[in-house]
């Protein structure tokens, strides 16, 4: 398996864990009241908890910008051109960055460092990019 692609199959598993995650988090919230049912229904009237919400809104972050990042691994595979040294750590630090962020939007939610990590994650994406695009 082409290195790069360890790293695409590391940010799915991340993706796949946090819908797992949300998925138990919702069933407790539902079981405990806490959830609401027009906004399960509707995305309307009160929100769910915090800790609810943290999760749902991470697992879309996770389905955003990162479809960009599957495209470039599958540019890089179907073009049959060796990825390069730099593009691989660039691609084990996006992920490393994904991987942080979630961390953080899950647990603490500190709106400045998880803007901050999204942020360096997406120009770490730019620079993968512009590489690939310049054939480095």
């Amino acid at each position: 398996m082409p290195s790069i692609l360890v790293a695409a199959t590391a940010l799915a598993g991340l993706t796949l864990f946090v819908y797992v995650l949300l998925t138990v988090v919702g069933v407790i919230a539902n079981s405990k009241g806490e959830l609401p049912k027009e906004y399960s229904l509707t995305k309307t009237g009160a929100p769910p908890p915090a800790y609810v919400g943290n999760i749902g809104r991470n697992f879309v972050n996770l389905l955003e910008l990162p479809v960009l990042f599957y495209a470039l691994v599958a540019f890089h595979l179907a073009s049959n051109i060796a990825v390069s040294p730099t593009q691989l750590a660039l691609a084990w630090g996006f992920v490393a960055l994904r991987y942080a962020h979630t961390l953080v939007h899950i647990t603490v939610n500190t709106l400045g460092i998880r803007f901050l990590l999204h942020r360096i994650s997406a120009v770490v994406l730019v620079v993968m990019w512009v590489n690939f695009a310049l054939g480095l």
